[in-house]
């Protein structure tokens, strides 16, 4: 019995612990995440950072208004504005070769497309944002596509999401 002081010196050091994780842990991730938990328990801005990620080797949708200026005149006006052309499809670099984005970005009559550009599987880029999810936004669109798909009576495939929705003008 006269060890179980050592006991009671441990049992209290690992309340401490705990009530010191319980007692700090909110405030270290609001000042290292400020939106978690605006939406349940989840970072609020990662959708926005979804949306706001460049990909690839271009510039985003400045780099592809150089030669498509009409399609991205119309693809601002609607709700997918906020998200960079590469998002979905293929990097610039896949689709017009250059060595320096700047230079294509100053000049890009002095470049020639090189391939088709490629859309990445339709599916698995609508699912990234609109499955649904507790921790979207309310009003943001989402669906169940198990669900979706049974309801429309559509097969599953690789660019369903295309048969019915256009990404470039997303209002239904």
């Amino acid at each position: 019995m006269e060890h179980t002081k050592h006991l009671w010196r441990a049992i209290l050091l690992i309340l401490i612990v705990i009530g010191l994780y319980v007692v700090l842990r909110a405030p270290i991730v609001h000042y290292f995440y400020p939106t978690f938990g605006e939406y349940g328990p989840y970072r609020g801005n990662s959708l926005r950072e979804e949306m706001a990620m460049k990909v690839g080797h271009g510039t985003g949708i400045e780099s592809c208004a150089q030669c498509h200026e009409d399609r991205v005149g119309e693809f601002i006006e609607t709700a997918h504005a906020g998200i960079n052309c590469e998002t979905c499809h293929a990097p610039l670099a896949t689709h017009v070769h250059f060595d320096d984005i700047e230079d294509f970005m100053a000049n890009p009559d002095n470049y020639e497309w090189s391939d088709e550009m490629a859309i990445l599987q339709a599916k698995d880029l609508c699912i990234r944002c609109h499955e649904a999810q507790p921790a979207k936004p309310h009003g943001f669109p989402q669906v169940t596509i198990v669900e979706h798909l049974a309801e429309n009576e559509v097969e599953n495939s690789p660019d369903v999401c295309l048969d019915c929705h256009d990404p470039h003008d997303p209002s239904m």
